[in-house]
């Protein structure tokens, strides 16, 4: 699908459509957008990542909070840096900066400073790898989620011509014309990305044989590829691989001295297929002519199955097909001495050709004699042929795909339909010249052979995405179609590919969106955790510092012989009293509630009628109108002082 690159029309596919698109590791919930949409999404989902770890990190920066065990000066610097920054890279710096400061004092000072410095130091570290991820994950998180560029095809698009009937010219002829498209797209695919296709098919010459008595020489090649249902595009076909396996060999046996009715021997070479016996107008002989006419083009070549394929593709074995090179007596500017471009020079006598050709290839060129098998299985089941798929155990592809495969493959190899349909364009040689005089030296029978394998492989691999680009014909038969002139149930379970086309996981976005909204309900937990208990404090009215007073008060008052017991009363007092400061330093570490101590006036009224605490308009703000001034005090390390005019 990946290698032709005429993208199908908008038409043809589903867009923010839910569809399983097929993969190696099976099938993935997926949904498809344009281009221009892709990019939305990316956007929205590296907000949402973003998004993500910013509520991670007030989730982290809560458990700090509440976790501090040393509630020393210099372990509060930390912890207000920790709840008043809601970006890691703020609370990085800031604890960079305090985790320095501590490590000097550390070194002077000893193990007095090692927890302090430790704390700051690991939520340093924390701090930086959550804004590092941020960022990182910002970027890769829409890649990751972007898995293609494949959208499900719409049913009502997809027509695949029927095989027309063997005796019906007409019919023939329409087929050519629909399927002619197709082929020039598997061939252009070819010369437009040979490099890549090549390491996906294996095509090999050997000509370690010995050399004929006429000088003439013999060449074989084998070639194999395959391909799985994934790569064909269908909905679930991990379990489907079909493997391609043929080869080739020169026959010069083939070739008859002189026609057998005695006919003029120089009128053309007559070959006898397969060395089939026979009458000379059969289906086993082959004609190639050598008037003026004929040999003033370039080469063509003639692609002709086994006149037995049909029983060798039901019995799983090789198909036979033989490619006929139509080379003698045409033009060449050089000297060729491949088994197709083997060339002579031109008799005196002959009509000038254009370049001055001095040179023409040899006459009774070798047909090439082939065998082709293409090896089914699926689910680890072996399957004989194309025909028998559909009587598989387990199959679960449609059965109307499954007619599309037998429609395309079950008329024999694919080398010899994409032959016999690219006409002219078949042979690399002839594709190269202009006016029918080609460069033998530079031509040869395995790059015609390796360039028609490898757009065999491109057009089997494409041949759900020709079902939506043939564009259908009211007057010809559409596999696709039902009875009731409607598309075939499972018409649409394949998908094709366009670089206009953004495939998304449904499941990475869902993923995304569903920690987003864990990381938010969680955060609101806290909230609410924090509200719960600001108001259970307030509705108690409880004085932490009027029970500590009260415990010190009972234990100098006790008198007797029972001291431990207003011990223990103490300890508890004083691990309920820690519990309840937990829940309060989430208030007081405010930044505003940690300016009370400059906006109170250090004489006057009480502080709690200048800084009311019933009333939420006044809890963060001054009644009174006090200016505050920034200053420092001199000193050679002072970092600045607010106070009151």
């Amino acid at each position: 699908m990946a290698d032709v690159y005429t993208p199908p029309p908008d038409s043809s596919y589903l867009l923010v459509t839910p569809f399983t698109m097929p993969s190696d590791r099976g099938d993935r919930w997926a949904v498809s957008f344009t281009g221009n949409s892709s990019a939305l999404v990316a956007a929205a989902l590296s907000v949402m990542v973003t998004v993500s770890f910013l509520c991670l990190w007030n989730f982290i920066s809560f458990v700090a909070v509440l976790s501090v065990r040393a509630e020393t000066r210099h372990r509060y610097v930390a912890v207000v840096t920790l709840w008043n920054s809601n970006d890691p890279w703020f609370a990085f710096k800031e604890l960079l900066h305090y985790t320095y400061r501590h490590y000097q004092t550390f070194r002077s000072q000893g193990d007095k400073r090692w927890d302090d410095f430790r704390y700051g130091l690991v939520f340093c570290l924390l701090a930086f790898a959550v804004f590092g991820s941020s960022i990182a994950m910002g970027i890769v998180a829409p890649s990751l989620v972007q898995i293609g560029n494949v959208a499900p095809v719409r049913p009502s698009t997809v027509f695949y011509p029927a095989t027309p009937a063997p005796e019906d010219s007409a019919q023939e002829l329409h087929d050519f014309g629909l399927r002619a498209p197709s082929v020039m797209r598997a061939l252009g695919s070819v010369e437009a990305a040979q490099v890549t296709l090549r390491q996906r098919v294996s095509i090999t010459q050997n000509q370690d044989y010995a050399p004929l008595p006429d000088g003439d020489r013999n060449v074989s090649l084998d070639y194999r590829y395959s391909l799985s249902g994934v790569e064909l595009g269908i909905f679930g076909g991990s379990d489907l691989r079909l493997t391609v396996e043929g080869h080739c060999f020169t026959e010069y046996s083939w070739s008859r001295p002189a026609p057998p009715d005695g006919s003029d021997p120089d009128a053309a070479d007559w070959y006898r297929l397969w060395n089939e016996p026979g009458t000379d107008d059969d289906q086993w002989t082959q004609w190639v002519l050598l008037n003026q006419f004929d040999t003033a083009h370039a080469p063509s070549a003639s692609f002709i199955n086994h006149p037995n394929g049909a029983e060798q593709l039901a019995g799983g074995v090789d198909m036979l097909y033989a490619v006929l090179v139509h080379a003698a007596w045409r033009s060449s500017i050089t000297i060729g001495g491949d088994p197709w471009y083997a060339t002579e020079s031109r008799p005196a006598n002959d009509p000038p050709a254009p370049y001055n050709a001095a040179f023409r290839m040899k006459r009774r060129r070798p047909v090439l004699s082939c065998g082709e098998r293409n090896s089914w299985t699926y689910a680890g089941h072996a399957v004989t042929s194309v025909l028998d798929l559909k009587t598989t155990p387990g199959m679960k592809i449609p059965t109307v795909l499954l007619d599309i495969l037998e429609t395309t493959l079950g008329g024999g190899p694919m080398v010899v339909r994409l032959g016999n349909a690219s006409g002219d364009s078949a042979l690399r040689s002839r594709t190269t010249s202009p006016n029918g005089v080609i460069d033998a030296g530079a031509s040869s029978m395995f790059a015609d052979m390796e360039r028609l394998i490898l757009a065999s492989y491109v057009a089997t691999r494409s041949l759900f995405t020709d079902a939506v680009m043939f564009g259908g014909g009211a007057d010809y038969a559409n596999v696709v179609e039902g009875a009731d002139g409607q598309p075939r149930e499972g018409a649409g379970h394949f998908v094709v590919s366009s670089p206009d086309i953004q495939t998304f996981s449904l499941t990475g976005i869902v993923t995304l969106a569903v920690i987003l909204l864990v990381l938010i309900l969680l955060n609101a937990l806290t909230w609410l955790l924090l509200h719960f208990h600001h108001q259970s404090e307030n509705n108690t009215g409880t004085n932490i510092t009027t029970e500590a007073q009260q415990t010190e008060a009972e234990a100098a008052a006790v008198k007797g012989p029972k001291p431990g017991m207003f011990g223990l009363r103490k300890k508890t007092r004083d691990i309920r009293a820690e519990n309840k400061h937990k829940w309060t330093r989430f208030h007081v570490l405010a930044a505003a509630q940690l300016f009370r101590c400059v906006y109170e006036p250090e004489t006057g009224p009480p502080p709690r009628e200048v800084w009311s605490c019933s009333s939420v308009d006044t809890n963060h703000y001054e009644n009174g109108s006090g200016k505050l001034v920034v200053r420092t005090c001199g000193e050679a390390k002072c970092m600045g002082h607010i106070g009151k005019v």
